[in-house]
């Protein structure tokens, strides 16, 4: 579980971290920052639940330098103790000794569940203490982490229910047995199939891994299908060789743009729309028919309603106008006509403002205008366009 939610957590990581490269939605940088530590969190915590640091039988074991005390449990024999001859290293009597544990070699006749009994040899640093429950004759509980391979790892401490079995087995004799005589035990010299198996682990899972991958692909992949356009519109861009394609102002979804403020907004009519490098920003009756004008926003493929507007016309009715009578896919040509107009070729910004002009015109009406503004290191300019011949105004 601790290995799913990390690779869980990691998908949403990524999906996060590319949502926000593509987009710059704070929700995403939001979205992968929360998601990061979780990810490190359960990664560490699962590999050391994997390598058996929360192994309650391991902690309570008397060997050292083994690995953690896992596999199905079995009842076996010492028939023979034997110190492991050698060079001291931090103890006496010749024996090897890591420092309080003694380093035994012992013959033990296994009992498995699942098959005939073997014998087997194993060594273990045990604690001095535990020396007492290793004489020969003595009937210990062992665990075999690879079921194809003789190798065990002892369990001194065993659960209650164990320590009664091997209790129990202590006192019989003959043929209640269920350990048999060593000469009853044929000896098993095969090696174990794998490295992780004579470490006492379990042999790694490779379809494991491959379905944790497969869960961090798809986790970033759901988190990042919101931004699955902006990632387009970007690598587009960037082919095209002008990046600023991919922005508002300058690309070419100005109609879907107005679309959205329009849906947000439940009416068509509005006050003001203007277009910036990375969002749109709106002006429009606070609802269908009313004549409070609130402020509307389109950001990161998104529209959000921002409340009041600061400045309340004195006369709404008057400044409002039906955005289905402007052409708004004709906004790169207004920009491109102004641009001329202005000999500003390449500024560094452009702001496009749709909205009544101030000034009425011979009918006395207040027609829909288009001002464009560019502003470069040197020079700016506003240019009015009129938006049913795209040039600039007279």
């Amino acid at each position: 579980m601790l290995a799913l939610l990390a690779a869980v957590a990691a998908g949403v990581t990524v999906g996060g971290v590319l949502g926000a490269i593509a987009t710059g939605d704070p929700r995403y940088i939001i979205l992968w920052s929360l998601a990061l530590p979780v990810a490190i969190v359960a990664a560490v915590f699962a590999g050391l639940r994997s390598a058996g640091a929360f192994d309650p039988v391991r902690a309570a074991s008397a060997e050292v330098g083994s690995p953690a005390v896992v596999g199905d449990a079995a009842l076996a024999r010492v028939e023979r103790v034997h110190r492991a001859a050698g060079p001291a290293s931090g103890g006496e009597g010749g024996s090897r000794t890591w420092t309080d544990r003694t380093l035994v070699d012992l013959t033990l006749t296994v009992a498995p569940g699942d098959r005939g009994a073997y014998s087997t040899t194993h060594r273990a640093f045990v604690a001095p203490a535990a020396l007492d429950e290793l004489q020969p004759g003595s009937i210990i509980v062992v665990r075999r982490p690879d079921s194809a391979s003789a190798d065990v790892v002892l369990d001194l401490d065993p659960p209650a229910e164990l320590a009664a079995r091997r209790d129990a087995e202590q006192l019989r004799s003959g043929a209640e047995r269920t350990v048999p005589l060593a000469s009853a035990a044929p000896r098993w010299t095969s090696e174990p199939r794998t490295p992780e198996a004579r470490r006492g682990r379990p042999a790694p899972r490779p379809w494991r891994t491959a379905l944790l991958w497969a869960v961090v692909v798809v986790t970033a992949v759901l988190v990042v299908v919101p931004a699955f356009d902006s990632i387009g519109r970007i690598t587009r861009a960037l082919a095209s060789g002008d990046p600023a394609r991919a922005g508002v102002v300058l690309g070419d979804r100005h109609e879907e743009i107005v679309e959205a403020l329009a849906r947000e907004t439940g009416g068509t009519v509005f006050i003001r729309i203007g277009f910036y490098g990375d969002y749109a920003l709106a002006s429009a009756p606070s609802a269908p028919g009313a004549l409070t004008i609130d402020g509307y926003e389109y950001r990161y493929d998104r529209t959000e309603h921002g409340g009041p507007d600061p400045i309340q016309p004195d006369d709404p009715a008057a400044d409002l106008f039906d955005v289905d009578a402007v052409d708004f896919s004709r906004v790169p040509e207004y920009i491109d006509s102004a641009q001329a107009d202005a000999g500003i070729r390449d500024p560094d910004s452009v702001i496009v403002l749709v909205e009544r002009s101030t000034v009425a015109d011979d009918s006395g009406e207040r027609p829909v205008r288009v001002l464009v503004l560019l502003d470069a290191p040197y020079e700016n300019a506003s240019v009015v366009i009129d938006p049913e011949t795209g040039r600039p105004a007279e």
